[in-house]
């Protein structure tokens, strides 16, 4: 070999690492769908196994799963959750939405059941997940497909059959877009189906510090101007506020 067929060689070469670390740079190899999914529920699982064992407050919760949700690609999620086997025989009720929970891989090395409840809530046009609080949980909505009328408020206080909340949020949610929840930010949410069709992916961890998960559905029709901007709504049980709330067709 001579010397100009030398340099010609290792100008190819070197010209090949620099594309072969372009294409590592910018993602460009995908990696196998189940090393993906091992790195997803891996990084979910820890930070949910965290906030149930006290590593982490609720509201730190909320910030990891916001950045990790910036960096999951809806198509990846899509695929982890096995979207389309799940969503066979889905049915959509008459008020409300109908829920279904995903059969998530198997990661190696996480031998327990994961610290999370995965589900894909599924709603038909003018349905609602109707407006309601939470004590003791977090959750993370996903919006799937279609659209959804968001609206989200801060619980500041119970008094008896009542309780004090201060709008933070209304926009509609599209393809892609996030929101969560713990009782120390945006308590209280209120979903509407803007589209023929909606589907979110909900993460929740409830039951924290060893105290059981319950739900206070509330009448925001009928909500007061309270002090300081705040809106005094009563509670409703879940019969009457899903014929209330359910079907805003009605």
């Amino acid at each position: 070999m001579n010397r100009r067929e030398f340099t010609k060689g290792t100008l190819m070469t070197l010209t090949s690492i620099a594309f072969l670390d372009l294409l590592f740079t910018n993602h460009l190899f995908a990696a196998p769908l189940k090393e993906i999914s091992t790195q997803w529920l891996k990084e979910l699982h820890t930070m949910c196994k965290d906030l149930k064992t006290d590593r982490i407050t609720p509201v730190q919760w909320q910030e990891k799963i916001t950045a990790f949700h910036n960096r999951l690609p809806l198509e990846d999620l899509v695929k982890l959750i096995d979207y389309d086997n799940a969503m066979k025989n889905f049915e959509y009720p008459d008020k409300g939405v109908n829920v279904k929970d995903p059969v998530l891989p198997k990661v190696k090395g996480i031998s327990e059941n994961y610290a999370f409840t995965g589900r894909i809530f599924g709603m038909k046009k003018g349905r609602a997940i109707i407006p309601h609080g939470h004590s003791n949980m977090v959750s993370c909505h996903r919006v799937l497909n279609g659209e959804v009328l968001l609206k989200q408020y801060d619980r500041i206080r119970d008094e008896g059959d009542y309780m004090f909340i201060q709008q933070t949020l209304e926009e509609t949610g599209k393809a892609g877009s996030f929101s969560s929840i713990s009782d120390q930010k945006g308590n209280v949410h209120w979903f509407v189906t803007n589209t023929d069709y909606a589907h979110t992916f909900d993460v929740i961890v409830g039951n924290l510090k060893q105290q059981s998960t319950e739900v206070d559905n509330i009448d925001m029709y009928e909500a007061e101007k309270a002090e300081n901007g705040l809106l005094k709504v009563k509670k409703m049980d879940w019969k009457e506020a899903l014929d209330k709330y359910g079907d805003s067709h009605h």
